[in-house]
């Protein structure tokens, strides 16, 4: 049987998550089972109403083109070692990407420990992180923040983040407030920073045994790019809701034909035609191509498509098709740098 816990059934997950993922420290795990189980869901695999595997879903507001969506970060999935290769992951994983096009979610998101496993499940990377550390021969001046500062923080993030990207995480005070407390469980803060007493951005930061800058957000002047890897995989969920984020980069119209293989969701398994013009997008099921060329693509290679993360021209050689894609505005600027 798999089900969702409520309120009252949500800390019985924590002896798994302290068996799978040792290397989370007692206070992280106070935190998280503090804050994070107020809003989230967890679905789990139960054995004789023993919990045997788990995934939690947290709740995030996102914005994409400006229109803010609900959608899921995916994390803690975990299975306890002597229930493994049974298929319960993919039970949990089916179901709650079921659950999610029913809530009208246009896409699901997680950090995998391997790309492999979620592969298979439609996901796919859409996005590579630059960790970044501030330049040292700038003054700059640091304050801790307090929590009079929530407000101004996630005002600024938001401004900033809409300035530089077109898909990201929204910002409120709540956010800003849960954040702070996740750093603190592991050493951390949030740093204000100010250049000749003006306030210019923050830092936040964290670790027990070594101090890790989480993210950096001030203008590029002052930061210079430490690595970049590959970090946040998604899938698309809603189909429907997901295609209407999309506008052309000339004055044309643009109709493009799918025929669309969604292994999980049977709504977006289909024939479609995606109409994009200047300032909207829709996506419709077709009962035939009608002799227009058509794009045959899984979920997993659309979602690279119009996050712009691969190349039209390795799925089709059609030029009609190739040079439409090239005139939609994709989902190519995107910023999650979400831990939990």
């Amino acid at each position: 049987m798999i089900k969702y816990l409520n309120n009252k059934e949500k800390n019985k997950t924590r002896a798994i998550w302290e068996k799978v993922f040792e290397e989370d420290s007692k206070s992280f795990l106070d935190y998280y089972y503090n804050y994070k189980n107020i809003d989230n869901k967890i679905l789990c695999k139960m054995i004789n109403n023993k919990i045997v595997s788990m995934l939690h879903l947290n709740p995030y507001k996102i914005s994409i083109r400006n229109n803010i969506y609900k959608s899921y970060y995916i994390v803690a999935v975990a299975t306890l070692k002597e229930y493994r290769k049974k298929g319960y992951m993919s039970e949990l994983l089916k179901e709650s990407i079921k659950k999610m096009y029913e809530e009208k979610i246009p896409f699901t998101f997680l950090r995998p420990a391997k790309k492999e496993i979620y592969l298979p499940f439609g996901f796919d990377y859409i996005y590579n992180h630059n960790f970044l550390e501030l330049k040292n021969n700038i003054a700059i001046e640091e304050t801790p923040i307090s929590e009079n500062d929530y407000n101004q923080l996630a005002s600024f993030t938001n401004k900033f983040l809409l300035k530089r990207f077109n898909t990201f995480i929204l910002r409120d005070e709540n956010y800003i407030k849960t954040l702070h407390e996740e750093v603190k469980s592991e050493n951390g803060n949030i740093i204000k920073l100010y250049n000749n007493k003006v306030f210019i951005g923050y830092y936040v930061y964290w670790g027990i045994a070594k101090k890790i800058t989480r993210a950096i957000f001030i203008d590029d002047n002052f930061t210079e790019i430490k690595k970049n890897k590959e970090l946040v995989m998604a899938r698309i969920v809603n189909l429907y809701e997901f295609c209407s984020n999309f506008s052309s980069n000339t004055e044309e119209n643009i109709s493009i034909y799918l025929d669309i293989n969604d292994n999980i969701i049977e709504e977006n398994n289909n024939k479609f035609k995606l109409s994009i013009s200047k300032n909207t997008s829709k996506i419709e099921k077709v009962s035939s191509f009608n002799e227009n060329p058509f794009l045959q693509v899984n979920v997993q290679n659309l979602l690279s498509l119009m996050f712009g993360y691969k190349s039209i021209n390795y799925f089709t050689k059609n030029e009609n098709i190739i040079n439409c894609f090239k005139k939609i505005n994709l989902l190519d600027k995107v910023f999650i740098d979400e831990e939990v």
